[in-house]
């Protein structure tokens, strides 16, 4: 799970974080604090103290008051401020990118990799802060199993999945899970996505929200039962959402909808075999192969015991 720093940082990955469970050795400190001077982050090796970072607090050294501005504002993000991104944010992002080719040059593989993660992907942790509170406003009064927190399930689905399939666009892939139901038929009376479009058009480019787009309307299953989704993203979010109505969270979707709109119980069971139980064999990524196959037997061992508390009635 990503702990993000006021600026959009994510420390969970980062080498300097040092709050719990993410303590780390001398060494490792040791080493950070001589690649920051091969980086240019530093001019000169600094002591493993002056290294090592506790997280964003006010009284932390800041180069832009990042952390000082967002307490003033009472808020835990740039993502929050009306103002983001703000000229101070902008330069922030412009300054770290300039640190990203000389990363390329002398860090390795593995090294560049965590960098990334956690400095030269702040904008789209961000953005993706972003979209959270967009959907959790659209859903708020939304408690059938469509919800933010089915949504926020779909998502860590499909970035689990994404961690497995190489050549995968994780922004892209992420933002489509987030919007997955924002133009739900069930739920919305909107045209071409204009729900996922509102908040997608000004903060990414056009082609892109085309893609995230295409992703969106290859995920439900009453209207893409039996289709292949063309892209890897669009395979993963498919995925990703209906790995969400198998299992225990499954069962319990399922009833929440069916309380929601009047359903008898045995109407919702109905539902098992229409789709709960067919969602197994249309997986996409060997990893919801992997997934479905135990919450598919989950769904079987529930039916088995509810037909037998049911009988002769």
């Amino acid at each position: 799970m990503k702990i993000l720093a006021a600026c959009g940082n994510d420390c969970s990955v980062c080498p300097r974080y040092t709050s719990l469970p993410y303590e780390k050795t001398g060494e490792e400190l040791q080493h950070t604090a001589e690649l920051w001077m091969k980086i240019g982050y530093r001019d000169h090796v600094v002591t493993n103290d002056e290294i090592a970072c506790s997280g964003c607090r006010p009284e932390n050294r800041c180069r832009y008051r990042v952390i000082k501005c967002c307490a003033e504002k009472g808020i835990k993000t740039c993502a929050a401020c009306p103002a983001y991104p703000c000229e101070t944010m902008r330069e922030c992002f412009a300054v770290t990118r300039s640190f990203e080719p000389k990363c390329r040059e002398v860090c390795s593989d593995a090294e560049y990799e965590i960098l990334k993660r956690a400095f030269f992907e702040k904008e789209q942790n961000l953005l993706i802060e972003q979209a959270i509170s967009y959907i959790s406003e659209l859903f708020r009064s939304n408690a059938g199993g469509h919800d933010t927190e089915h949504t926020l399930r779909v998502r860590r689905n499909a970035m689990m999945i994404a961690e497995t399939e190489s050549g995968c666009d994780r922004e892209i892939t992420e933002l489509a899970a987030l919007l997955h139901d924002a133009d739900d038929h069930k739920l919305f009376h909107t045209e071409n996505n204009r729900n996922a479009r509102t908040f997608l058009e000004g903060r990414i480019d056009a082609d892109r929200i085309e893609r995230i787009c295409a992703c969106i309307n290859s995920v439900s299953f009453s209207r893409n039962r039996g289709k292949i989704p063309e892209t890897l993203e669009g395979r993963i979010v498919q995925d990703a959402d209906r790995l969400d109505a198998m299992g225990a969270v499954g069962i319990a979707r399922t009833f929440a909808y069916g309380g929601e709109h009047g359903r008898p119980l045995r109407e919702s069971v109905q539902h098992f075999h229409d789709k709960l139980l067919l969602l197994k064999d249309e997986m996409n990524t060997e990893t919801a192969k992997q997934l479905a196959a135990k919450r598919h037997a989950f769904l079987e061992a529930f039916l088995s015991e509810l037909d037998e508390e049911m009988i002769d009635l």
